[in-house]
């Protein structure tokens, strides 16, 4: 009895925390949509006051020593994993002082407020001294949990947005997968090249945004618990049952809020498909963000850019939007949304060269982070870098170190998720395609709701059960294995299968 209170006391102390978390969410949301220009210094203090409230949290739970009496032989497995998970997100508090955490979240709204101002500028300078505040703070709470867990420094930032990663691996992944692409990029051009494929028609905003929201209902995306706003740049957050989805819009790019927007609600529809029973407990959590991105990507890359998929779309503009069959086919809605070039920018580029993106970032934030590069040098390092990756030289700073928020609101160690998210989506279709023979069909047809199960029951419904190697042993019934990603690349690209 004494145990299972224990526990018991643990779980309302980490439902509390969560509610925290879903406040501080619809705050974030705020803060990138609708907050006026100069709330940001009063948005600080609420957001600190926040972590006020959950150092309360785990200063009582530590002043009651709950962890040290909980039997954990008593608990069911299912509980014992949530209990070490617990564990996991109180040792971090227990490392890094309030005051340090507090610090972080006051420099990190401060660096993405001059990031904006910076990015519309073009002009590296105008945040350089607020990222090299943030960055030096980031790299003391790496050492402080390096020398704690005896993992590397950037290996313990990484384990904060997934525990499967660690850098030792990553390098051996991004190899294969650097030398890979590369091989096979002259092999793609040659098959697109003289190929001008331009649209006869274009989208205007709100056709892109009605478009969207017929693709979302037809994923199951449930407005009821949702919705969708502008912002600089596109995320889904919000909170728990409260889904605040975010995107942008390009005039030059009648796809570019649709593309958005489904990639979004990949990430949605994870977040709306986790166990209920878990709610607000570490275990009803997504099992990190490599998974979180592989929904994304899976919707985005292997559904909605697919070929079969394509003729819905042609359908959909046609029978839906009211446009003018002549100027519209699926071949070139297909093609256009899969032409294979280089880009500066990492969220407009195709499929084949992302992963050269993210390896650009994962090399910069190891060198930032493990071999100690200054930060204030950051424009050189990155074009320095990018010009070997993508042997393409920037010529200003929002194409190059301003494009990506992710560094100035102190996400180091996030980027990687993004690739073996794609490597795990891939993977994930080749199983679909086997469980759910008409899958082509299907998707022709827009009747997605079996394969969205599927995903529900095969990854959602399990939250942080498992890490990413177990869970696609359970249901791929193998590890990550590369090959499914680089057969996706080259059916698509130079078989033009899918």
């Amino acid at each position: 009895m004494y145990s299972s209170m224990s526990y018991l006391k643990l779980k309302n102390f980490y439902e509390e925390y969560s509610l925290i978390n879903d406040i501080n969410g619809l705050l974030s949301w705020d803060m990138a949509t609708y907050m006026p220009v100069k709330s940001r210094r009063q948005r600080v203090k609420q957001i600190k006051k926040l972590y006020d409230f959950k150092d309360n949290i785990f200063n009582e739970i530590k002043k009651n020593e709950l962890f040290k009496k909980v039997d954990k032989s008593k608990l069911s497995k299912l509980d014992k994993l949530n209990f070490e998970l617990m564990m996991d997100k109180f040792d971090y508090f227990n490392s890094i002082s309030a005051e340090m955490i507090k610090k972080k979240a006051e420099l990190s709204i401060e660096c993405e407020g001059n990031w904006r101002e910076a990015k519309e500028k073009s002009n590296f300078n105008i945040v350089k001294d607020s990222l090299k505040k943030l960055v030096d703070l980031i790299k003391e709470e790496s050492e402080i949990l390096s020398q704690i867990k005896n993992k590397k420094k950037y290996d313990c930032l990484l384990s904060k947005y997934d525990r499967s990663l660690e850098s030792k691996n990553l390098f051996k992944i991004f190899h294969r997968i650097e030398k890979f692409i590369k091989k096979k990029l002259p092999l793609i051009e040659k098959k697109q090249m003289n190929k001008d494929y331009q649209l006869k028609d274009f989208l205007t905003e709100n056709d892109q945004f009605e478009l969207s929201k017929i693709f979302m209902m037809k994923l199951g995306f449930d407005f009821s618990r949702g919705r969708i706003d502008k912002s600089l740049h596109p995320f889904c957050g919000g909170s728990t049952d409260d889904i605040r989805i975010t995107t942008r819009f390009n005039e030059k790019d009648s796809f570019s809020c649709f593309d958005a927007l489904m990639h979004e609600t990949g990430h949605a529809l994870y977040e709306q498909g986790l166990p209920h029973k878990w709610s607000h407990q570490p275990l009803g959590f997504a099992g990190g963000m490599s998974l979180h991105e592989s929904q994304s990507l899976f919707i985005e890359m292997q559904i909605i850019k697919s070929k079969p998929l394509s003729n819905f779309i042609y359908k959909t503009l046609v029978n839906k939007l009211k446009k003018n069959p002549k100027l519209w086919s699926s071949e070139e809605i297909y093609k256009i949304r899969n032409l294979v070039k280089k880009n500066y920018i990492r969220v407009d580029s195709d499929e084949v060269h992302y992963p050269l993106h993210i390896i650009h970032r994962f090399n910069i934030e190891y060198k930032i982070i493990e071999e100690n590069e200054n930060i204030e040098n950051l424009p050189d390092l990155w074009n320095q870098e990018f010009l070997k990756i993508m042997n393409l030289e920037i010529t200003d700073d929002s194409n190059g170190c301003l494009q990506d928020i992710h560094w100035y609101g102190g996400d180091f160690g996030y980027f990687p998720t993004y690739s073996i998210g794609a490597f795990i989506a891939a993977q994930l279709a080749a199983k679909i395609r086997k469980d759910i023979s008409n899958y082509d069909t299907l998707l022709e047809g827009g009747n997605l709701k079996n394969i969205i199960k599927w995903l529900k029951s095969n990854i959602h419904s399990h939250g942080s059960i498992y890490k990413i190697n177990p869970l696609l042993e359970l249901t791929t019934g193998e590890a990550l294995n590369l090959k499914y990603f680089e057969n996706h690349i080259t059916d698509r690209y130079i078989n033009n299968l899918v």
